[in-house]
C-alpha cells in the first residue's frame, strides 16, 4: 500500500530532522511525547482526519491500520478501493476488508495527505475510529507509557549494549529479547515462562487483557476444569465469533527477568496464529516499556499496580531483587505538573480500577483547569465506578453546564437518572431532554446509539428506541454484536407489548448466535408470556436460570407464567424468591401491565 509506506517514511524523515548532532557517548534523543488517553483499557490517541478529530487505539499486534466501517460513514471517506481477496485474521476468525482514503490523515502534528486505512471487521468500541498499526509505530524505537498517559519516539545514538530503558535509575530493568521484525511484519514476539513452561508471547496494545490460550494453558497443567478455573464469558476479535474464556490461577508467570507469583489469569479457546499469548494494555499500564526495534530487544520496569487486571492478589519477585505484594512496589515518579497531564493518568488509574487514586488525580485536574468540562465528566465516570452517585451527578451537571454540547455527558446523566434510585422526582424529564440531545448532537453512525436505545426504552419511547436500534444495526450490520442488536429490539417490543411476533423473530436471530445466552432466553420467557404461550414461557425462564440462577427477573416472570398456567403454588414460590433478590422487581413487571393479580389461570 504505497500511500500507507509514505506516511511512515514521511514520519521518519520528521523525526530525524528533529534529533541534535552525534555525541561520542550514549545520547538519547526523543521527539516530543504523544499523549496517550486511556479508555478504559484501550490507548488512544487523538488525531484529525480530513480536519475533523479522530480518536485511535494504538495497536503494536496489527501491522495494517484501520477504520470502522461506520467511522468510514461518519468521516464521509469516498467509495471503497475493492480489494481481491484481503482477508484479515484475527483471534476469533476473519474479515473481509476494503480500502478507504484520507484526504489527509493528521499525526504528530503532521499533516499526510491521500492515507489509506484497510475497513473491515467489528465497531472498535471506547469512540475509537479505528487501530493504528504496528508499521507506523516504527517510526524509531517507542516507549510506551500508558500509566502516566505517554508515548514516545525515540533515537538511541552510541548506548552500545546499554538498556535503552533510559528512565530507569536504580530499578530492575527487565530485557526480552525479540524475534526479527521489519514494517511488513512488525509484530513484537518473545518468549515467557508459565508454571515453568516456556510459551511464545505477542506485545498487543491492541488486546485490552492479556490472555493465554487454551492449548498453551493445558502445556502449564490448566484446563476448564482444574481447581479454581471459573468461566468468565464471551470473547472476539476481527471476526463474527465468538470463543469461550475462563479466569484461571498460575502459579508463576516469568518474562525478562520478572516473576509473577500466585496471580490470575485470562485464558481463551482461540488460536493466535503460533503465540501462546497476549500481552495486552494491561501488561502496559503496569510497565513502562520501550522497543528498540534494530536490537530486536524489549526493555521494561514495574510501575506497580495490577499486572493482568484481574483483581487478584498476586506476589511479583524483581530480577536480583525481593519478593514484594503486587502493587507496592511502584516506580518512584514525578507527578504530573499539568492537568492535562493529570486527567490522563488519572484515566489510567481508572481503567486499573484504582479509584482512589483516579480520583486524586482528576481532582487535582480539576482545581487547576475548573473551568474544563471533559475533566469534571472524567471525574464523573470515577465518581460513578466507586459508587459515588451524588457525587457523579454533580460533576456531570457541572461538565453539562460547561459544555452543553458534551453528548456523551448528557447520556451518561441520562442513564445514572434513569437507574438510581436517589434520582430527583423529575429525572424522566431531564434524561429525556438530554436523550433528545445526544440523539440530535452524536454522529448517526455512532456505538453509542445503542445505549441511547436503552435510555428511550426505560423512558417508555419505544417507537424512538426502536428507530435508535435500527439505525445502529444499519451501521453495525457485520459486527460480531449484531445478536445484541436483535435481542435489544426483542426486549424493547416485549416490555412495550409491541409487534410481538417480529419481536419473537429478533429473539429467535440472537439465539442463533448466542444460544446460551441468559439474557435472550429471559427476553423471549417475556414474549411468550405476552402471546399466552406459557409453556414455552416456562421452558424459556427455566433454561436462563440454569444460566443465570439469581436471575430476579426470569424468577418472577416464571412465576407469573406458572400462575397464569395454574401452578399456583410454584408461581408464589417463584415471585417471593425474585422480590427477595430484587425488590424492585415487582415494579418493573407492574409497569409492564403484569402483576400477580392479572395472572388468573386462562
Amino acid at each position: 500500500m504505497s500511500h500507507y509506506h509514505h506516511l511512515r517514511w514521511a514520519a521518519a524523515l520528521i523525526l530525524l530532522a528533529a534529533m541534535p548532532a552525534m555525541a561520542s557517548q550514549c545520547n538519547i534523543q526523543l521527539l516530543p511525547s504523544v499523549p496517550v488517553t486511556m479508555q478504559g483499557l484501550r490507548p488512544m490517541v487523538s488525531t484529525r482526519i480530513n480536519g475533523r478529530k479522530a480518536r485511535f487505539i494504538i495497536d503494536t499486534g496489527a501491522f495494517w491500520s484501520m477504520l470502522s466501517p461506520a467511522a468510514e460513514a461518519e468521516y464521509g471517506l469516498p467509495e471503497r478501493l475493492h480489494t481481491t481477496g484481503l482477508r484479515l485474521q484475527g483471534v476469533n476468525g476473519g474479515a473481509e476488508t476494503d480500502v478507504a482514503i484520507a484526504y489527509t490523515f493528521t499525526f504528530l502534528d503532521h499533516d499526510f495527505h491521500a492515507v489509506e486505512f484497510l475497513v473491515g471487521g467489528n465497531d472498535f468500541g471506547s469512540g475509537a475510529a479505528g487501530i493504528l498499526g504496528g508499521s507506523l509505530l516504527r517510526i524509531a524505537n517507542a516507549e510506551f507509557d500508558f500509566a502516566h498517559g505517554k508515548m514516545r519516539f525515540f533515537k538511541a545514538r552510541h548506548c552500545g549494549a546499554d538498556p535503552l530503558a533510559y528512565w530507569a535509575s536504580n530499578e530492575p530493568v527487565g530485557v526480552v529479547n525479540l524475534e526479527p521484525s521489519d514494517s511488513d511484519s512488525p509484530s513484537l514476539i518473545g518468549h515467557a515462562r508459565v508454571n515453568g513452561k516456556r510459551i511464545t508471547v505477542q506485545f498487543d496494545t491492541g488486546s485490552p487483557q492479556s490472555m493465554l490460550t487454551l492449548a498453551a494453558a493445558r502445556r502449564a497443567g490448566i484446563t476448564p476444569g482444574s481447581p479454581g478455573v471459573k468461566p468468565a464469558g464471551s470473547i472476539f476479535g476481527i471476526g463474527t465469533h465468538t470463543s469461550k474464556s475462563w479466569v484461571a490461577p498460575i502459579s508463576s508467570f516469568e518474562i525478562g527477568g520478572e516473576k509473577i507469583e500466585n496471580t490470575h489469569i485470562l485464558i481463551g479457546d482461540v488460536d493466535i496464529q503460533d503465540v501462546d499469548m497476549l500481552l495486552g494494555a494491561d501488561f502496559f499500564l503496569s510497565h513502562r516499556v520501550s522497543v528498540a526495534y534494530g536490537r530486536n530487544k524489549l526493555y521494561f520496569t514495574y510501575n506497580g499496580g495490577p499486572i493482568f487486571n484481574r483483581g487478584q492478589p498476586y506476589w511479583i519477585r524483581k530480577a536480583g531483587g525481593a519478593l514484594v505484594q503486587g502493587g507496592t512496589a511502584a516506580a518512584q515518579t514525578a507527578k504530573p505538573a499539568s492537568a492535562d497531564e493529570l486527567e490522563r493518568e488519572g484515566r489510567a488509574y481508572l481503567s486499573e480500577r484504582q479509584y482512589p487514586a483516579a480520583l486524586a488525580d482528576l481532582s487535582r485536574a480539576c482545581r487547576l483547569e475548573p473551568k474544563n468540562p471533559d475533566f469534571r465528566f472524567e471525574r464523573g465516570k470515577a465518581y460513578l465506578a466507586q459508587g459515588q452517585t451524588a457525587d457523579a451527578l454533580s460533576d456531570l451537571n457541572a461538565a453539562i453546564g460547561l459544555q452543553p454540547t458534551l453528548y456523551r455527558a448528557r447520556l451518561a446523566r441520562a442513564s445514572l437518572l434513569l437507574h438510581w434510585q436517589g434520582a430527583p422526582a423529575d429525572a424522566g424529564s431531564e434524561a429525556g431532554e438530554d436523550a433528545d440531545a445526544v440523539d440530535q448532537l452524536a454522529p448517526e453512525e455512532s456505538q453509542l446509539r445503542f445505549a441511547l436505545a436503552d435510555v428511550y426504552a426505560r423512558l417508555g419511547r419505544y417507537h424512538t428506541a426502536i428507530r435508535e436500534i435500527d439505525d445502529w444495526m444499519h451501521y453495525h450490520g457485520q459486527d460480531v454484536t449484531l445478536p445484541d442488536g436483535f435481542n435489544m429490539r426483542c426486549w424493547i417490543r416485549a416490555e412495550a407489548d409491541l409487534n410481538l411476533h417480529r419481536a419473537l423473530h429478533d429473539c429467535d436471530r440472537a439465539l442463533e448466535r448466542l444460544p446460551k445466552s441468559a439474557a435472550v432466553l429471559d427476553n423471549r420467557g417475556l414474549v411468550y408470556l405476552r402471546l399466552g404461550q406459557l409453556d414455552r414461557s416456562i421452558e424459556d425462564y427455566r433454561s436462563a436460570l440454569k444460566i443465570d440462577p439469581r436471575s430476579a427477573t426470569s424468577l418472577y416472570g416464571r412465576g407469573l407464567a406458572e400462575l397464569r398456567d395454574g401452578h399456583s403454588k410454584a408461581g408464589q414460590a417463584d415471585l417471593a424468591a425474585a422480590k427477595q433478590r430484587n425488590p424492585q422487581v415487582e415494579r418493573r413487571f407492574a409497569r409492564m401491565g403484569l402483576s400477580p393479580a392479572a395472572a388468573a389461570p386462562l
